[in-house]
């Protein structure tokens, strides 16, 4: 769905940033800006800004920045088409109509229909815990775990009735198909044949991130197998793509996520004001899950069960963690099974300060393999030849070393020879990397062509903050000057350039609006960091600079093309780059 730039900015202009913020964060008016605690990291000293003239936020803290939608975009974890729905929804907008076939039409309904009946599952569950008889044993059980009437509520716990048809009567009669409810995974078997999925169960709702019900999990009461029970992947609901507790732990202050192995860790967790605590769902953890969780954090501790299952899932989980781009630390409970228990019988401050002591993976790994190997001399030496592999793996040259230094210190080993171990693997194994003279030439040349682009943004970033300059470069550059093939800075120099060809005020609210990605929105926004010269003859040099850099990137770009108007075009830019200057005066 495609909104044209109009509809963007009635949508924005109606949904006033300090209005939408306020929603989420306490801000407090200092001079022109409002101030509150960043709500996408920890902090205890307010870093978070909100301006209301421009209509734009700024963290100082984490970067993170940019207009209403981007908020909204993050804040709720929707994409840029959701967001300017949720905002016109806000400000009573009626939206243009999408253009759509009768399929997507009929599919669209369909998925609504089972996201109504999900929900209303829930608060058939939900009823039948709190309000009658038949869930009085599953309110025990809760009780003896000691989750309150709050955390009941707040994530939804409910019980399916022993009866296997109570679910499905009360649903048909509310009009819901059968059919739906079938693909919602709600009910069993065949049209004209159906019975509910869950039947004496405590039930846990799992929500999306948006916080919807897409889908449920049952702990049985009493005797009966599976102990745990999940619903099957749907049109609403992927297991591998969702994680229980995402909804409430995406807005934490906290700037890590805990990963978990259960419902019950999870609500433990919450419960004693460790809000962040996510777990996945009756799988292992995937790649899809650990690139959700970054969009939320750089960081994520794993806090499994310190029995074996538990500690093979946190090594499984570790390098799928690290490929998505997060830093990953492990905990070992001490003393104890899991954290509920941790803290159930030692308290919060046990377990924060079993957060401060966890470890990184390398020392985890190092500590497993000491459990499993033993500590006479057989088990140590294949206990350092299996870290070697280990360490063998890190890509950076500093990293690695620091970790060789440490283990073996730890090993009481010789650093000189875990080394030589260490690149001998990585030699055979193809994992060594020779520094030959053309990579050091690409490192160059990556160099040089991140110079050039930060050129561009510092460029046109002084452009938007003083307008007046353009008079000053509009000789000197053009749509010509930036290519098709960096989107990022094409989009912006497009609409920054036409803005003032036309005399028209360049917004960095508006602007930030022409990206639909919440991370394109984040680094438009970067540029109001971007602190331009004072002095006006450092300025005139900037200028200069920035420009002779965006067109050489170009130059560059067209240098390798067999097109001979583009070559016609590479020898004009070399030729003004020989007499450009620009003088401020």
């Amino acid at each position: 769905m495609y909104y044209s730039e109009e509809v963007l900015q009635s949508v924005r202009e109606a949904n006033d940033i300090v209005s939408v913020v306020s929603n989420y964060v306490t801000l407090t008016k200092k001079g022109a800006n409002h101030f509150g605690l960043c709500p996408f990291h920890g902090e205890k000293t307010p870093s978070f800004s909100v301006n209301e003239r421009e209509q734009f936020f700024h963290c100082f803290g984490c970067h993170a920045g940019g207009n209403v939608f981007t908020f909204i975009m993050k804040i709720e974890n929707l994409d840029f088409v959701e967001s300017v729905k949720f905002l016109a929804d806000r400000a009573h907008i009626v939206l243009p109509e999408a253009e759509i076939s009768p399929e997507e039409k009929k599919r669209a309904y369909r998925r609504s229909r089972m996201l109504e009946a999900a929900a209303e599952t829930a608060r058939f569950y939900y009823y039948h815990l709190t309000r009658t008889p038949a869930g009085a044993a599953a309110l025990r059980y809760l009780e003896s775990r000691a989750v309150t009437e709050e955390y009941r509520k707040k994530f939804g716990l409910g019980y399916a009735p022993v009866s296997r048809g109570a679910l499905a009567a009360h649903l048909k009669s509310k009009g819901f198909e059968e059919q739906d409810l079938i693909a919602a995974g709600l009910l069993s078997g065949k049209p004209g044949s159906t019975y509910d999925r869950f039947f004496n169960r405590l039930m846990f709702p799992i929500f999306d991130a948006q916080g919807r019900v897409i889908a449920f999990g049952g702990r049985v009461m009493g005797q009966g197998e599976p102990k745990y029970l999940n619903s099957s992947d749907s049109e609403i609901f992927n297991k591998r793509r969702n994680l229980y507790g995402l909804s409430i732990a995406k807005k934490t202050r906290r700037d890590y996520l805990l990963m978990v192995e259960g419902y019950m860790d999870v609500l433990s967790l919450h419960q004693a004001g460790f809000d962040n605590a996510v777990a996945s769902l009756g799988t292992a953890l995937t790649p899809e899950q650990a690139s959700l969780m970054k969009r939320y954090t750089d960081q994520v501790i794993l806090c499994y069960d310190s029995d074996k299952a538990g500690t093979n899932a946190a090594r499984r989980a570790i390098p799928i963690l690290e490929k998505a781009g997060l830093s990953v630390k492990v905990i070992r409970v001490p003393g104890a099974k899991d954290p509920d228990e941790l803290i159930r019988e030692n308290g919060t401050d046990a377990f924060e300060a079993a957060i401060q002591s966890a470890m990184d993976p390398i020392a985890f790994e190092m500590l497993v393999l000491e459990q499993e190997n033993g500590q006479k001399v057989e088990g140590q030496i294949k206990t350092v030849h299996d870290m070697a592999k280990r360490l063998a793996e890190i890509e950076s040259d500093l990293d690695r070393e620091l970790h060789i230094h440490d283990v073996a210190a730890k090993m009481k080993t010789s650093e000189k020879a875990l080394t030589a171990e260490v690149e001998q693997i990585r030699s055979t194994t193809g994992l060594l990397e020779y520094r030959s003279e053309r990579r050091q030439e690409r490192d160059r040349e990556a160099s040089l062509l991140k110079e050039r682009i930060d050129a561009e943004g510092q460029l046109l970033c002084a452009l938007i903050k003083k307008p007046e300059l353009y008079g000053y470069v509009r000789p000197y550059l053009s749509m010509t000057d930036f290519s098709k093939s960096d989107p990022f800075h094409y989009t912006m120099a497009e609409y920054v350039l036409s803005h003032l060809a036309t005399v028209r005020p360049v917004s960095l609210a508006d602007l930030t609006s022409q990206y639909a990605s919440v991370e394109e929105q984040t680094k438009a926004a970067k540029l109001y960091e971007f602190e331009l010269p004072k002095d006006r003859d450092d300025l005139g040099k900037f200028l200069t600079q920035t420009i002779r850099s965006v067109k050489q990137k170009r130059i560059d770009e067209l240098s390798s093309s067999e097109d001979p108007e583009e070559l016609v075009r590479m020898i004009e830019m070399k030729k003004q780059l020989n007499s450009l200057y620009i003088n401020i005066s």
